[in-house]
């Protein structure tokens, strides 16, 4: 029990220091986290809790157990970055525990610290836990639904994952995967479902089947194994059989439960229109057709894990070993293996397979990727030569030259981006003296403490990066200052905003007032003509040049700026403070009037 509550400790402690550093310094990075976090702002703003809007509009990008995780936050704290960004810290928390019980039921106690360590200490996993975005809710539940499986599939003093499920362990694991649905959608009972089924089918399969698909043959007798064996696995009516002993009646009921009445409140508030359009767009249009340009090759996701995983990546090698090895041994443990390999296949195969393809998306696999190399780092700890130090030198030597990459790129990307400077590539010695550290230690098979010093590197270096470099590239941006001068320059009154060539979600959320979009010169002179007052247009410096010469003469450029890692210059015409009208209305009725202007 005194070991438990250590390790809880410890990895609160490092989620802490790399989840919270400096959560709500940024500004808010377009374009994800202002529209999801100025939605939560606008319902707010509305006293609206089922359907999401956002500058003006029906949003339809997500469900809505984001926003209300949002809106508690700006309840309890006020509406601010720390606010919207706390909610998904604190889920990558709760993911990083998760991990850990996860690694303590199927392996040991080791491997489960290792595990949660190994995720909290990952690049890709630390992006979305500080991001305003529903991908840890999403990761979170999905894991909850997998962990009350393994639980119910497992009992105390036998080997893990050998029953089926209780009812109520089956039933726990669906209402999961009902919360999941409300988080980002059906992909939240999708996934988890066909991981505990392709696991349930290739389990309930003889000993015989399973070896003959892990035998290491030639690649011809290989081919012909695994066909007859995914023959096997899908035969229908072994197929039929599994799916009844997973109780599907008892999963729709309860995804129907947890799930069904915010869906059925949303789509009769709308009239169906926000379920056609998450459904019908945002899900079934983003997997067939590639949207916003997020477009990808087939091994798009072996690259982001590559990158997002890192630095626990350079483990990948001896960890895919260890596993081939697991899967083909009859040891009591290969079912864990497999299962966490089902996981890691049903993931990584739905979203290489899918049309649009963003980073973010694969972040629900990165637990059984902790987990995995968690049980080959601590098979390696107690045996040494399972992996010679020759074997680990390309590691090393990835390590550093990722740490001399980032040493140099970091400072040149900023100095031509943002004129940022050049100490923003010492962040990057973490990583460099892990390389030359962990080199030496393992050439002198001290395994051990190679393990320990690129942890501490992984976790100095991402809250170095998180909590100081990005504080610095994030005051370059300027949608604040613009915000600030609308604000002097209405005096209180009520704004009407609009944009012509420039646009970012961030206007909105701090301006706190709808922005929309002109496209046409006769729009924007018409705009002021017809707004006398406190009318504010955002625009580029080209586009100002063209238009300047038949804006009314009282209108002028009341702030400047840099677009944000472009070269172009950002205008906020408007008319001077002086000018704009002073009369107070209340800060909901710029929502409630947005379609009147």
């Amino acid at each position: 029990m005194a070991g438990a509550v250590r390790q809880f400790a410890l990895l609160t402690f490092v989620s802490g220091v790399v989840f919270l550093t400096n959560l709500g310094v940024p500004p808010l990075w377009d374009e994800d986290e202002p529209i999801f976090a100025g939605a939560a702002q606008e319902m707010l703003l509305r006293g609206e809790w089922v359907v999401p809007y956002f500058n003006g509009q029906m949003l339809p990008d997500k469900p809505a157990l984001m926003y209300w995780v949002m809106l508690g936050a700006y309840k309890s704290l006020g509406v601010s970055e720390w606010a919207a960004r706390l909610g998904p810290a604190l889920f990558a928390w709760g993911l990083v525990l998760l991990t850990w019980q996860l690694g303590r039921k199927l392996f040991s106690p080791a491997v489960g610290l290792w595990a949660g360590v190994i995720l909290a200490s990952s690049l890709g996993f630390d992006v979305v836990a500080r991001a305003a975005t529903p991908d840890t809710l999403l990761s979170f539940f999905s894991c909850l639904a997998l962990l009350a499986f393994v639980r119910g599939a497992s009992s105390d003093g036998a080997a893990p994952l050998s029953r089926v499920p209780s009812w109520p362990l089956l039933a726990a694991s669906y209402a999961a995967m009902g919360v999941a649905a409300l988080a980002k959608g059906p992909i939240g009972v999708l996934l988890p479902t066909a991981t505990i089924g392709l696991f349930s089918l290739i389990a309930g399969l003889p000993e015989s089947a399973r070896h003959s698909a892990a035998s290491n043959a030639s690649w011809k007798s290989r081919a012909a194994g695994l066909l007859a064996f995914a023959a096997r696995t899908f035969a229908p009516r072994h197929f039929l059989a599994t799916a009844w002993r997973l109780r599907p009646l008892t999963a729709a009921a309860c995804v129907a439960a947890i799930a069904g009445p915010w869906y059925a409140a949303v789509g009769a508030r709308t009239g169906g229109q926000w379920l056609a359009g998450f459904l019908g767009v945002h899900n079934l249009g983003r997997f067939l057709h590639p949207m916003e340009h997020h477009r990808g090759p087939i091994f798009y996701y072996l690259i982001a894990i590559s990158i997002g995983f890192f630095p626990w990546s350079v483990f990948f090698a001896p960890t895919i070993t260890r596993l081939r090895t697991q899967l083909a041994s009859s040891n009591a443990r290969r079912l864990c293996y497999l299962f966490l390999c089902c996981w890691v296949v049903v993931y990584l195969g739905f979203f290489s397979l899918a049309a649009t393809k963003l980073p973010n998306y694969i972040v629900p696999v990165y637990p059984a990727l902790a987990l995995l190399t968690a049980a080959w780092i601590e098979a390696w700890l107690s045996d040494p030569q399972l992996t010679p130090a020759r074997k680990l030198r390309p590691a090393w030597i990835v390590l550093g030259l990722a740490g001399l990459g980032v040493a140099v790129g970091l400072p040149l990307a900023a100095r031509h981006f943002i004129n940022g400077p050049w100490t923003l590539g010492l962040v990057a010695l973490p990583l460099i003296a892990a390389a030359v550290f962990c080199w030496r230690f393992s050439e002198q098979g001290r395994a051990r403490q190679v393990a320990i010093a690129l942890a501490a590197a992984a976790i100095v270096f991402h809250a170095a990066l998180f909590g100081g470099a990005a504080v610095v590239v994030g005051r370059r941006q300027n949608s604040q200052q613009f915000a600030a001068q609308i604000l002097r320059n209405s005096r209180g009154a009520e704004p009407v905003i609009r944009s012509f060539g420039y646009y970012r979600p961030s206007l909105v959320f701090y301006a706190k007032h709808p922005v929309q979009q002109l496209v046409e010169d006769e729009q924007v002179f018409r705009f002021f003509r017809e707004q006398p007052r406190d009318a504010f247009l955002f625009t580029t410096g080209e586009r100002y040049e063209r238009l300047a010469a038949r804006l009314p003469a009282d209108v002028c450029v009341l702030e400047r700026g840099r677009w944000f890692l472009r070269s172009n210059q950002i205008l906020l015409l408007g008319r001077p403070q002086h000018l704009a009208r002073a009369t107070s209305t209340s800060e909901t009725s710029g929502w409630r009037s947005a379609t009147k202007h």
